[in-house]
């Protein structure tokens, strides 16, 4: 049912550029590939708490070129088993290189995924991995995220400002502005 309402909805938003789907959890692979085809202009992407594997995330970079910002937070203690830890990591590199900022709160992604992402996204000026604790920023790999990323929050920085719709439903796009073309749900 939900789904079908989702389609429908995006289907008739060709045109659409931002959208929020937090906590969706009827949402299948199937389902993501589907409604994201209908919408090859999206920028802006929050599929936060859902629960679908990398191959979704292939998907969605396939169908909107044009994204620049995804936000992909999980709950930290909650590690789905059908995804391994830096299978999403290699899905975004291989199929995100336009993002710009990227959030990843409470991701398993290690180290290797992240240097996945550093390779693949080489457009990314604002990553935050807080409360990424399989990521040990250290050598050159933290070298590599200061030199290149302007705005990077490490795994330990604190959540507080977390702008993961949470605490009060609100969806932050790291500074950028969307108008009525944006839908979110939660």
């Amino acid at each position: 049912m939900f789904l079908t309402f989702l389609v429908t909805i995006i289907c008739r938003s060709s045109n659409l550029k931002s959208l929020g789907l937090v906590r969706c959890f009827p949402i299948t692979d199937e389902g993501v590939a589907k409604a994201v085809s209908k919408v090859p202009l999206v920028e802006y992407l929050e599929v936060s708490y859902c629960l679908f594997s990398g191959e979704s995330l292939r998907d969605i970079g396939r169908s909107c070129p044009n994204l620049k910002t995804l936000k992909l937070n999980r709950a930290p203690e909650i590690m789905f088993s059908n995804s391994g830890f830096d299978d999403n990591a290699k899905a975004i590199a291989e199929s995100m290189p336009e993002l710009r900022h990227l959030q990843l709160l409470g991701n398993g992604l290690t180290n290797k995924g992240l240097n996945a992402i550093l390779d693949g996204c080489p457009h990314l000026e604002h990553l935050d991995l807080r409360q990424c604790f399989n990521i040990n920023l250290v050598g050159d790999l933290k070298k590599r995220c200061f030199e290149r990323i302007k705005d990077l929050r490490c795994p330990n920085d604190s959540d507080d400002d977390s702008d993961d719709g949470s605490d009060n439903g609100a969806v932050t796009t790291f500074g950028s502005q969307f108008n009525e073309t944006d839908y979110h749900w939660y």
